[in-house]
């Protein structure tokens, strides 16, 4: 007897200035927030499947992950994938270490596509001066 198991985690999208049809419109009571610039930082090899909650389209061949800790990692896709694929999130196979690694696991698009996860870059937020 052979018994398999296999578990699919959805990651939803949110909005974004390259999708901002993907998720439901955002409140209008909102306080004004000062404009945040994004500035990358080494990011680390693997991040635990579990902690990461959503995602947004950034740029051509990158993709942003938010996490349960309110961190934001950049995951840049192999070659030949576009952020704009992911428009509606995306499916991760899970595996024995619970770890989304770069250079070795694959997202899947709603959309059909299948990319990997080359590298991973945390995104440090910086306040910008509108003068």
């Amino acid at each position: 007897m052979v018994i398999e198991q296999q578990l699919i985690i959805r990651v939803p999208a949110q909005r974004s200035p390259l999708n901002n049809f993907a998720a439901r419109p955002a409140p209008q009571l909102r306080l004004r927030e000062q404009p945040v610039e994004w500035k990358e930082k080494k990011g680390p090899k693997c991040v635990a499947m579990r902690n990461i909650m959503g995602m947004q389209a950034a740029q051509g061949d990158s993709i942003d992950l938010i996490t349960r800790q309110k961190q934001r990692l950049r995951a840049q896709l192999n070659r030949g994938c576009r952020a704009l694929d992911f428009y509606a999130g995306f499916y991760m196979q899970g595996n024995k270490d619970g770890q989304l690694c770069e250079g070795r696991d694959e997202i899947h698009a709603r959309t059909g596509a299948k990319c990997e996860v080359n590298k991973f870059r945390l995104m440090v937020p910086v306040p910008r001066d509108d003068d």
